[in-house]
Order: structure tokens, then C-alpha cells, then sequence
């Protein structure tokens, strides 16, 4: 089961120390990056634990069991059309996968597709980047991740619930 609690508790700190240090001229960048690391990989974990949980209960082979989980250990991103909709494809189903975005309300599959696609993009600057003093890099704050994962959350949810009754 996914933990929704401990990412929101987190993002919720790092705004606090965020606000908390918006006079000093790095910090806040730093805690904007962090915020943005955690969250992606939350996505990441949580995906994977979903795919583990749905492989362990329907997958009787342990062999086909190693060869799909070393599919997923080789996955690191979750960017939708490359990763996500690819991997839980593979994994779940192309009709399975297909049915359960169904069951998604538009915009929160809309929210699920474009924050997936963005936050790739993002983890992937604050991952491969170092912050220096008097640099203009900016990432998002930890109040707009936040309010990013309030927006994925149900779909999340969503697709976690539906992929347990398979």
C-alpha cells in the first residue's frame, strides 16, 4: 500500500523551513530542490511497490517474477509516455492499463499525464545539477510540490485500488 502520509508530512516541513529561511540566499533553493527529489521519488518507489505487490499476486513463476522485477529495477524515471504508461503496460496489461485510466475523471488524468511529464524533466535538472550562490537556477517551491502531489494523489490512489481488484 502506498504511504501517502509520510511525503505530505515531509513536503509540508521542508515549506515550513522553506518559509522559514526565505532570507538567506541559498537555502530555499536547496529546500525547493530537495522537495522536488522527495516527491519524484516517492512516484518512483510508489510505482514500483504497486507493480511488486501486483506481480507477487498474480505472476506464479518465480522466474517470470525476477524477469519482470528486473524490468522494473532497470526503469528509473516515470516520465508517462516513456516509462509509466510503458512499464504498467507491460507489466499490468495493455487492457488492464487502458481500463483502469479509464476510471480516471479527465482531469485527473489529465493532472496524472502533464505533472509526470514535468516533474521527469524537473528531477531530472535538480538530479543533475549543483546550486551555486548568485545563480538564478529556481526549481519549484515545496508549497507548489505539494500542491502537485494533492493533484496526483487521488489518481495515484486511483490506479493503485484498481490494479489490486485485478
Amino acid at each position: 500500500m502506498i504511504d501517502y502520509t509520510n511525503i505530505e508530512s515531509t513536503l509540508r516541513k521542508l515549506d515550513f523551513e522553506y518559509s522559514e529561511q526565505i532570507s538567506d540566499p541559498q537555502m530555499p533553493i536547496l529546500f525547493s530542490k530537495l522537495a522536488v527529489i522527495e516527491f519524484c521519488g516517492w512516484i518512483e518507489e510508489s510505482f514500483d511497490d504497486v507493480l511488486y505487490q501486483y506481480i507477487d499476486n498474480h505472476i506464479n513463476g518465480t522466474n517470470y517474477q525476477r524477469l519482470i522485477r528486473t524490468s522494473i529495477n532497470k526503469n528509473h524515471g516515470f516520465d508517462y509516455e516513456n516509462q509509466t504508461f510503458k512499464l504498467f503496460s507491460i507489466v499490468i496489461g495493455i487492457k488492464n492499463w487502458e481500463n483502469i485510466l479509464d476510471r480516471l475523471p479527465v482531469l485527473a488524468l489529465t493532472n496524472f499525464q502533464t505533472i509526470l511529464r514535468d516533474y521527469s524533466q524537473i528531477r531530472n535538472r535538480a538530479a543533475h545539477t549543483y546550486t551555486l550562490i548568485g545563480t538564478t537556477r529556481t526549481f519549484d517551491t515545496p508549497s507548489v510540490v505539494l500542491s502537485n502531489f494533492n493533484k496526483i494523489k487521488n489518481p495515484i490512489s486511483i490506479i493503485e485500488t484498481e490494479i489490486q481488484s485485478l
